[in-house]
This record gives structure tokens, sequence and C-alpha cells, in this order.
């Protein structure tokens, strides 16, 4: 059974290996433009959301913009039966629109996210979520107040338990987010190739009792080990708006960590063992499209990095 760990300062005690949803909605695109990882059907979203409850993943993670929503459909289906047995985490704020190269306008306005919450919940077949999560970083003094606003009433309402903020890489923001008091969790990326949380805002997260959820811990599939110089991606596939170049010092970089995969580990493994290695991590959602990535996923709860390996991956990351 997979270990668990305490998000923050909530009462949540959620597994350290949870779900990823992005992918589960299927092929979707907007302006000709993908915005999820090619496709996966409904019947192999099921057979995945179903593997991980089995394996003891208690943690699942979609967005309204997953799929347009369809993501959200496909897991409120499937989880209406085990609602009182799972966490549920969703997000908002992303708003379709014609921009590239993502294709998503944001909106953090008080009645936006209010609206959103309702229109998640709808989609996810339940009158509340675990964990609501604004799915950027503020960029203004009005977001900040917007949102410390807007979460308010969803807690009070119990639209959601708690409340946070999905940064990506805007790391500062965090930081800012924390040192406010508006925030139960952050969101945010780290990875081997991503790691400048270590810096600062992972111990900060601690002592404030946020709780740290780790987004794309396999750095898009890049730490996987299955890509080279020579991949390029359709354009089913979100990742086909990286440059050669991008591309290129993705793999570079990863390819530096190669060496800690053996016989009893596989480099995705390693990956996600380092970002475990941290204590104040509460738990990392890597995607899956199918029950054998779920699976190797789910192993690396049972390894462990030793302090002479942490020294010799911060001495690759130093490097850069």
């Amino acid at each position: 059974m997979l270990k668990r760990r305490k998000l923050g300062k909530t009462n949540l005690s959620v597994s350290e290996i949870g779900l990823g949803c992005w992918q589960l909605g299927g092929l979707t695109t907007i302006n000709d433009i993908s915005i999820t990882y090619g496709d996966v059907n409904e019947q192999t979203a099921k057979k995945i959301i179903n593997k991980a409850l089995e394996l003891g993943v208690n943690a699942f993670d979609t967005a309204d913009s997953y799929s347009l929503g369809n993501s959200e459909r496909r897991l409120g289906k499937i989880l209406s039966e085990r609602r009182a047995e799972v966490y549920i985490f969703t997000k908002g704020a992303g708003v379709p629109s014609y921009n590239k190269p993502s294709p998503f306008e944001i909106d953090l306005s008080y009645h936006h996210l209010i609206a959103a919450i309702d229109r998640s919940l709808k989609r996810l077949q339940t009158d509340y979520v675990d964990l609501y999560h604004a799915h950027a970083a503020p960029q203004s003094e009005p977001d900040f107040v917007n949102l410390e606003k807007a979460f308010g009433k969803i807690k009070s309402e119990g639209k959601a338990s708690y409340c946070g903020v999905s940064i990506g890489l805007e790391y500062q923001k965090g930081i800012e987010l924390i040192n406010r008091g508006i925030v139960d969790s952050i969101q945010l990326y780290f990875s081997l190739l991503d790691f400048e949380p270590i810096i600062e805002l992972l111990s900060l997260a601690k002592r404030n009792g946020v709780g740290i959820i780790v987004a794309e811990p396999l750095s898009q599939g890049f730490l996987t080990g299955k890509y080279n110089k020579n991949t390029s991606f359709p354009k089913t596939d979100v990742r086909s708006r990286y440059s050669v170049e991008e591309i290129k010092t993705k793999l570079e970089r990863s390819q530096q960590f190669q060496f800690f995969s053996n016989k009893s580990r596989t480099m995705n493994q390693v990956a996600l063992a380092y970002v475990l290695s941290r204590e104040e991590v509460s738990i990392c959602i890597p995607g899956a499209k199918s029950v054998e990535q779920l699976e190797s996923n789910v192993k690396s709860s049972e390894i462990s990095i030793n302090s002479q390996e942490l020294e010799k991956i911060e001495k690759i990351q130093r490097s850069w």
C-alpha cells in the first residue's frame, strides 16, 4: 500500500503518489493546437483510474481546462461511487481563447472563480472538492485580493475543503502567496530539471504548514528515458509546442541522470524518488497514459535516493 503524507496543516492524508489527470480527458484541440498529451480513450482512462485505486492512490488532480472539462467528466463518472474513499483536486481560471502558444487566457476574478467551481462540481458529480486551486499565479494586487475573497467564499459554502494556487514555475509568486497567508497548498513544477524550489520555497512552505503538490515531476516525460535527440512530438501532443532547441536542452540535461537507473529501478522511478526525498513535499502527481506507466510510477514509492546520490544530483544541477 502506498505511504501517506499529511498535506500541510490540512486534515488530508494523501498517498505520496497521486494521479495527474490532464491526459485522461482525451484528444482535444483549440485553434488546431493540442491541449493534452495525445489521445486517451474513455475505456483506457477508466482502467487507469481503477488501477490507481487498487494500488492505493487516493488523490486525483484535474482541472476545468483539461480537455475542456472532459477530464473532470470522466473522473467524476468513475469516482462517483467511491467518493468517500478519495480526495479530488481540481483547478479553475483558464478560459479558452485565440492565443498562442497556449490557447487560454487567465481569469482570476472573484466571480469567474465562483462560477468555475460550480461548473467543475457539476462535471465531477460531487457537492465538494477536497482542494480547489486557481490555475495560475496572481500577477497584480487585485488578483491577490480576488483570490483571498473567492477562497473564503468557496470554503465557507463547503464547495472546497481547502484552497491554493497552481504556480507552475513562478516560484516567487508562491513565496508571496505563503507570506500573505492566502493558501493551504501550492502546486508547482519540481523535478530533477526544475529544482529551484529547494532554494527557498519548500522550506518556507513547511514552516508555514502549506502543503506542496508537485506537478510534472517527470518534466513532461523528458525524465522517463524514453526520448532522444531525434524525438519529435505529433501535433496531437501539447509538447509539440517546444522548439527543437528546447527539446534538445531538456534531453541533454535529463540524460545526465541516466546512470542512476539500473536493473532494479527505471529512470522515471529515480526522478519520482528524488522528488519524494524532500520531506516538504506532500504528494507528487505524475500522469499516466497506460496502466503500465501508472504501475511503474507507483513503484517509485518503494525506492530511496541515498545521500551520496543526492550529492551527485546537486553537482549536476549546479553545473547548469
